[in-house]
């Protein structure tokens, strides 16, 4: 039977030849009694230089100062073991994180064995991930958004203190599904469904109502997750933050109300370009006649479509109605036209047949009338009034200083059936036009409700 190699040889052999292991002993004192070929390779000493020398050199010079080497060995020897994580310092200067287990030798023997290793990597990794999280925990803590770390099942592993403020759930009771408490119950069954989904496609996004702990008013969020770890949805931590849009919400509806408001507008304004397209065709002698006739129309379609766009299309004052119509007509200063009643804003549904109905009284003045001779005179004055138990909005056009036959037209034109037809369709409104011998006399009288005049004096 062939001899067993000694224990103590083998164990010898083991330190001695063990390279990846910094393995060596020290006195009670801190003075190397062994050095193996790991020690060598990790802290640069060689066998002959550090035997016999206080191996307390390996410890920093902060570390040396702060006595650790003598705790070190103090706790080694009050329980059996001491574990060794610090900064190390090489032959060299050079410096490593060394993982260490100092233990006292049995038997015999007095002093120390420590085992070391070199962790440097692995502590820097650490302390990046830690780095890491705490910028996390600054950023997460500090953004207006509520930031939160989830599992991709949406059971919440952590919320940011801005979900708690904002919602008045602890991070407790937000853990697991606990924060759909706060979700409006209408909303709940859509935010688990995309939950469901995020883990396929890789992300989360749902847009659901969060209540507010201060008023209780259930304020719209965008809720946006991604994995942290690229390409393992469905084990990794997911980080997410939900934004509120409550206010951007509500500007997206009323711009689509706006913009089915101007659908509605533009396929109004285009039949009333048609109609009077149309009508001015009928009612011209000639196409020579038809081109400025439709131009003057659509120009004052434009005044008035101008008009709106700065009211905001809510209403316009009567008084710039009147006005935009003489001014385009005007040449010169004049001291021939009274424009006179108080402030009444026209809604819009009526100010562009009203415009277009101004716009053919004043052509026809420039033409014809009061605006066209030197003595000429034109009246445009408004009111409300009662009629028949209803209130209205009288305005009566008066020119004056005009030599004309009595006798009306034999053909009424788009202007005569504008004013005497079109008001009475479109408006509900009474109209009389008379062509007297001292000139044209309209009046226009309107239906008017409390609700418009509130309008006007606001």
């Amino acid at each position: 039977m062939p001899d067993q190699p000694d224990p103590d040889d083998l164990l010898k052999l083991i330190v001695e030849s063990s390279a990846d292991l910094a393995i060596f002993t020290i006195d009670p004192i801190g003075v190397v009694t062994s050095w193996n070929i790991g020690a060598e390779r990790l802290l640069g000493f060689r066998h002959q230089d550090i035997m016999g020398h206080n191996g307390d050199i390996i410890f920093s010079a902060e570390d040396r100062a702060a006595g650790a080497p003598e705790l070190e060995r103090a706790e080694a020897r009050a329980s059996g073991r001491a574990e060794d994580e610090r900064w190390h310092v090489r032959k060299d200067g050079s410096s490593f994180w060394g993982s260490g287990l100092l233990i006292p030798l049995r038997g015999n023997v007095n002093g120390f064995a420590k085992i070391l290793r070199d962790r440097t990597s692995h502590h820097q990794a650490e302390e990046q991930l830690r780095k890491n999280e705490a910028r996390f925990r600054l950023l997460a803590t500090s953004v207006p958004q509520l930031v939160f770390v989830t599992r991709g099942t949406g059971e919440r592993t952590w919320g940011s203190p801005q979900w708690e403020v904002f919602t008045g759930l602890s991070d407790a009771a937000s853990r697991g599904i606990g924060w759909l408490d706060a979700v409006h119950p209408d909303d709940r069954q859509g935010t688990i469904a995309a939950w469901r989904d995020a883990v396929t496609i890789g992300e989360y996004y749902f847009e659901h109502r969060i209540r507010r702990s201060d008023d209780g008013e259930y304020r719209w969020h965008q809720t946006r997750a991604k994995p942290a770890a690229e390409g393992s949805a469905g084990t990794a931590d997911w980080v997410g933050t939900s934004t509120d849009i409550h206010e951007l919400r509500g500007l997206h509806d009323r711009q689509q109300v706006l913009l089915s408001e101007l659908q509605h507008r533009t396929r109004n304004l285009l039949a009333v370009v048609q109609s009077i397209a149309r009508k001015t065709l009928r009612s011209s002698g000639s196409l020579h006649n038809f081109g400025p006739e439709f131009e003057g129309r659509l120009r004052a379609l434009s005044r008035v479509q101008g008009l709106l766009e700065r009211a905001d299309h809510e209403s316009i004052e009567l008084r710039a109605l009147v006005e935009a119509e003489l001014t385009a007509h005007l040449q010169r200063d004049s001291h021939e036209v009274v424009v006179q009643g108080p402030p009444v804003a026209v809604p819009a549904a009526s100010a562009q047949t009203l415009a277009l109905a101004l716009h053919e009284l004043t052509t026809n003045a420039v033409k014809y009338g009061a605006l066209h001779v030197p003595d000429g005179r034109l009246s445009i004055r408004w009111d409300l009034a009662e009629h028949d138990s209803t209130r209205v909005l009288v305005i009566d056009w008066r020119e004056s200083g005009v030599k004309v036959s009595e006798r009306r037209p034999a053909r009424r034109g788009y202007g005569s059936e504008l004013i005497e037809r079109a008001l009475t369709y479109q408006l509900k409104a009474h109209s009389k036009l008379d062509f007297g011998s001292d000139g044209v006399h309209c009046t226009i009288s309107l239906p008017w409700s409390d609700d418009s005049r509130e309008a006007a004096d606001a």
